[in-house]
């Protein structure tokens, strides 16, 4: 009996030691795969990291999405980016900080058209290309006046390209600014009312000495011009046809929310003739709202009322790849809050 009960004990402890051996196998075995499953994302975030931009992330990801089998995981549809043809933001008020970077990641901004004041030196706009550059995000130049339409006035559009042609000497190939975007608008001047014609033709012909110049010079910059919904609509269509025969892109200004599709008609037959990329351009400051009813900006219906906006002018034009581009960033970064 004695030794039965020894034989017992023996099995019981030899049990035992079995089970701890078990948990123990078991427990490494679950923090190993635990480990490869950190080291496997850690990887795939590594490699969307190092692509070229956030216009190449979103194809990449979309792509990748739609080739996943059934039963993987797949982006939330929240996630994915909206802007498949590019998006861009104006900037007036400052050089985008950290803190505005980030607005413009979150929202898969990829182009950042930038006021650059005459205080700033050439160090501060170097080390913003930089803080863009590693963000994969382009930067263009943002410049213009009304009064820059008159011929007297050319040498202030000719001085932005010698500028911007000057930077792009001292900073790296993925830094450099890719061009120009001229937010010259005559139509508020106060000659308007007296002598449009004449204006437009000044205006024409600074644009196209600036294009000849870009060209002459060999300068590797676009150039791109806003321009209203309504040039056509004024009896304009000529002077639009030569902007945009003359420009790399084309801004529309698209600020009536009433007929988006239709405003931007004339443009987008214009930039399919003449091969070039048009960007509807959104209206979100609040400044606008007691004078125009609310029927031009988006203030206060936010973002989602222009995703909607935007998915329904791409449907519409679906043989054109139409950006969309947001005026201002301050109020991007409002809305998006």
């Amino acid at each position: 009996m004695r030794e039965r009960r020894s034989c017992l004990k023996k099995s019981r402890g030899l049990k035992n030691i079995l089970c701890i051996i078990l948990l123990t196998c078991l427990i490494c075995g679950c923090s190993s795969a635990y480990e490869a499953d950190s080291s496997f994302a850690d990887a795939e975030e590594a490699v969307i990291n190092e692509s070229e931009g956030p216009l190449a992330d979103a194809a990449s990801i979309i792509n990748d999405a739609s080739e996943n089998t059934e039963g993987e995981a797949t982006m939330p549809e929240a996630d994915r980016p909206k802007h498949p043809f590019g998006a861009g933001v104006f900037s007036w008020d400052h050089l985008a900080d950290e803190t505005d970077i980030e607005c413009l990641v979150s929202n898969n901004i990829t182009e950042i058209y930038q006021y650059i004041k005459p205080e700033y030196s050439d160090d501060e706009i170097m080390d913003f290309l930089g803080r863009m550059s590693d963000r994969g995000i382009d930067v263009y130049i943002l410049d213009g006046e009304p009064s820059w339409a008159y011929k007297d006035n050319f040498r202030y559009m000719e001085t932005i390209v010698d500028r911007i042609a000057y930077i792009n000497n001292y900073v790296s190939r993925r830094e450099r600014i890719c061009g120009i975007v001229y937010d010259i608008e005559p139509y508020v001047l106060d000659k308007w009312h007296s002598t449009p014609d004449i204006i437009m033709d000044e205006y024409i012909s600074n644009v196209s000495e600036v294009r000849d110049k870009i060209d002459r010079r060999g300068y590797n910059i676009e150039m791109c011009v806003c321009v209203p919904y309504s040039f056509d609509l004024m009896g304009y269509e000529a002077h639009l046809e030569s902007l945009i025969r003359n420009s790399d892109q084309v801004f529309v200004l698209n600020y009536n929310k009433n007929n988006e599709v239709e405003n931007i008609r004339t443009e987008v037959e214009l930039a399919r003739d003449y091969e070039k990329r048009i960007v509807t351009v959104y209206e979100i400051q609040p400044g606008l709202l007691s004078q125009t009813n609310n029927s031009v900006t988006y203030y206060k219906d936010g973002l989602g009322a222009i995703v909607k906006s935007y998915d329904n002018i791409i449907s519409s034009y679906e043989d054109k790849k139409i950006g969309i581009a947001y005026h201002t960033l301050n109020y991007l970064k409002i809305l998006s809050q």
